[in-house]
């Protein structure tokens, strides 16, 4: 009844049956009675799918990747058009989720990258950043530089005048340039467009090092031909003036060989000095560890050197408990503390000299200091001060005799060891090194410290 509500007027079905005739209104009320049946039928029907189409959406929203039909029986055109829609939001949710699997292997192919990748917009702004690029513009780890203008993360002059051009041009570029910054940087930059043209991508290549070892390899080269042209030189000419002359004033002919003598000396010491550093860096030789008694090896380098500190004048003082023992490599101790006396006792002529050694806090390394108080080292030169050939008055080292390379050697050994070297100094004021070198087993009980 509520169907035939829907199609007729308010009291039309009421009206047909008093205005018909007798004879026909049985048949009426048998056929609305049918229409009816049929009607609420129908109304059941549009009910049940109703509720099955609200449920569809519920699961549709819910995530299920195949949502159940509407209907179990014959299809119809709300059938096909749920089925329809079915099939899109299957190949939707497989898309997204290739897309996601695209998303995660271009974060981690950005991630493990050692370039610094950027993308920016046509205003600079970074849309895109990977963990190298923060490192290279030393943003913090929980900081970003998404949202940020590419001007405001770096003020170096060079970089934004080439990601203006790079970015007025529709084509590829690449330059090197020197970005300053808390940490020096040479960095090789290529900028190109992205396929549609609207954003533009830097990748970074910091080959800061690579140009840290050129210069290196550069002033190497340099300071070993000085070097070695210096006391060539010396020889050639000498002997020269010994051939010319032909030993006739032999008071002279012996003072040319005593020079010969001394600058063909500090030949073999440069050349050893080289072979040993040489030895040292490509970890050739290995190290032959033995307990040793310290005081043992510094009372040896002492009397090695008491020639050099008598002619100087220089007082060395040694407070090595006896009791302290390293695990060191004994021809490389000897090196260490040879190098380190020297370089005090040339640098501190008419002063003091003192090596003291203690036992480190934690117990497991002998930590060895040597003082003078000599003219000290700029505090600008100190970060250079163990570099090969490097010297804060290279006038005066050379008058001293020296190769360059005995802080140097110090410092690898003393790291092959495990250990560390520091150097404290002020200029007018003496220097301190100090080195660390691994404590013996044995003497670890000791109550020296």
């Amino acid at each position: 009844m509520d169907f035939l509500r829907l199609l007729l007027p308010a009291g039309a079905g009421a009206a047909v049956l008093v205005l018909a005739p007798a004879a026909t209104r049985g048949w009426v009320t048998a056929s609305l009675a049918a229409v009816a049946g049929v009607a609420g039928w129908i109304a059941t029907r549009h009910r049940a799918r109703e509720v099955r189409l609200a449920d569809w959406v519920r699961g549709v929203r819910g995530g299920e990747r195949v949502p159940a039909p509407l209907a179990t029986g014959e299809p119809d055109a709300l059938d096909r058009i749920s089925s329809d829609f079915g099939s899109l939001v299957e190949e939707f949710l497989r898309e997204g989720a290739g897309l996601r699997e695209e998303r995660d292997r271009l974060e981690a192919v950005l991630g493990a990258m050692v370039e610094g990748v950027l993308v920016i917009d046509a205003n600079g702004t970074i849309l895109r950043a990977n963990d190298r690029a923060r490192e290279i513009f030393e943003v913090a780890p929980d900081d970003t530089l998404v949202g940020r203008r590419l001007g405001d993360v770096s003020r170096d002059p060079e970089l934004g005048a080439f990601v203006r051009e790079s970015s007025a041009s529709a084509g590829r570029a690449s330059r090197e340039l020197e970005v300053r910054g808390a940490i020096h940087r040479f960095l090789r930059v290529n900028s190109g467009p992205t396929v549609d043209g609207r954003f533009r991508v830097l990748v970074f290549h910091d080959v800061t090092d690579t140009r840290r070892l050129e210069r290196v390899r550069t002033d190497f080269v340099a300071n070993v031909s000085h070097e070695l042209r210096t006391p060539l030189t010396a020889i050639k000419g000498f002997a020269e003036t010994l051939a010319s002359s032909g030993f006739q004033d032999r008071e002279s002919a012996a003072r040319y060989v005593g020079i010969i003598d001394r600058h063909a000396g500090r030949l073999g010491r440069l050349i050893d000095d080289l072979l040993v550093l040489s030895d040292l860096e490509l970890g050739r030789g290995p190290l032959s560890i033995e307990d040793l008694r310290l005081a043992d090896a510094v009372r040896d380098a002492a009397e090695l050197l008491a020639e050099p500190a008598r002619r100087g004048g220089v007082a060395v003082e040694l407070a090595v408990p006896d009791v302290l023992r390293v695990a060191c490599d004994p021809d490389r101790l000897a090196q260490v503390l040879s190098n380190l006396l020297d370089n005090a006792i040339k640098y501190a002529p008419g002063g003091h000299v003192r090596l003291a050694a203690k036992v480190s806090g934690d117990g497991t390394m002998v930590e060895l200091a040597v003082s003078d108080d000599g003219c000290g080292i700029p505090a600008e030169d100190l970060p250079r001060i163990a570099e090969r050939f490097y010297r804060v008055d290279k006038a005066r080292g050379r008058e001293f005799g020296g190769t360059g390379l005995g802080l140097s050697i110090v410092k690898h050994i003393v790291q092959s060891h495990g250990g560390q070297l520091s150097i404290e100094s002020r200029l007018g004021g003496g220097t301190t090194v100090r080195v660390a070198l691994p404590r013996a087993t044995e003497s670890r009980g000791s109550d020296m410290a």
